[in-house]
């Protein structure tokens, strides 16, 4: 019997499709305080919907998915097939075959801007080509050797070189 077993009879038991819990009111339905990494910096990850977790098995197997609340430090955990769930078929080919907690960045990121998973991917693709680009950049310079005449007495020495 898990930890979180009282928060997954109760979310079982409850008829309604959206669940809206503060963190006091999980830790008193769990009869304890939730750890610190459920507040800290790495909260995000720890109410990730992902089957590795024990404290998402709760919610998993009570076929709800936890949404957070960031600021607010809530929780929405909506039942597996609710309308608000549903994806569009881009969204879908967007998704298909990423691991949980890649899915779990894509929809954090889609929330955070107010966006759709679909451009949530385009912008997180294109933060990675621009860090990629820009890491290239930085081992070129690196690697290349400096020289000690100015561009301009280069572009000289090709121009009366001709």
């Amino acid at each position: 019997m898990s930890r979180y077993s009282p928060l997954q009879s109760f979310l079982t038991a409850n008829p309604q499709p959206s669940v809206v819990l503060s963190y006091q009111e999980i830790e008193e339905l769990i009869g304890r305080r939730l750890p610190n990494t459920a507040y800290g910096s790495a909260k995000r990850q720890w109410w990730a919907n992902t089957e590795t977790h024990s404290q998402a098995l709760a919610w998993l197997r009570a076929g709800r998915r936890a949404k957070l609340d960031v600021e607010r430090d809530r929780v929405t955990f909506i039942r597996d097939g609710d309308s608000r769930t549903i994806r569009t078929p881009a969204a879908e080919s967007v998704l298909a075959g990423l691991e949980p907690a890649a899915e779990r960045m894509l929809q954090d990121v889609a929330e955070e801007t107010g966006t759709s998973v679909e451009l949530a991917a385009a912008e997180l693709l294109n933060q990675m080509a621009r860090r990629r680009r820009q890491a290239t950049l930085d081992w070129f310079a690196g690697k290349s050797a400096f020289s000690e005449v100015s561009s301009a007495e280069l572009v000289r020495e090709d121009r009366d070189a001709r």
